[in-house]
């Protein structure tokens, strides 16, 4: 059964940068409650806000870990499953 540790070294032994990170329910609620989740501003393209962006920006709330990994639920995959996206 996956846990947080094995998802934080599969996160840093993956060949390219991690962007998006699909994770199974019950995963996700453990995700969820690490303390390490927050919310990310993301614009058009999929990049991250910075503080120099127009106020007329839109700008999209994600849930995001370390450097703008955004955080998601997939219930295709199993309660502990995950699976990671560059």
């Amino acid at each position: 059964m996956p846990s947080l540790q094995d998802l934080g070294h599969a996160i840093a032994r993956h060949p390219n940068p991690v962007k998006m990170i699909f994770l199974g329910f019950d995963l996700w609620l453990e995700v969820l409650g690490s303390g390490k989740v927050k919310t990310t501003l993301f614009k058009k393209g999929g990049l991250p806000t910075t503080e120099e962006e127009p106020i007329k920006t839109a700008k999209v709330p994600l849930m995001a870990v370390g450097e703008h990994m955004v955080v998601s639920v997939d219930i295709t995959l199993p309660p502990d499953g995950f699976r990671l996206a560059p």
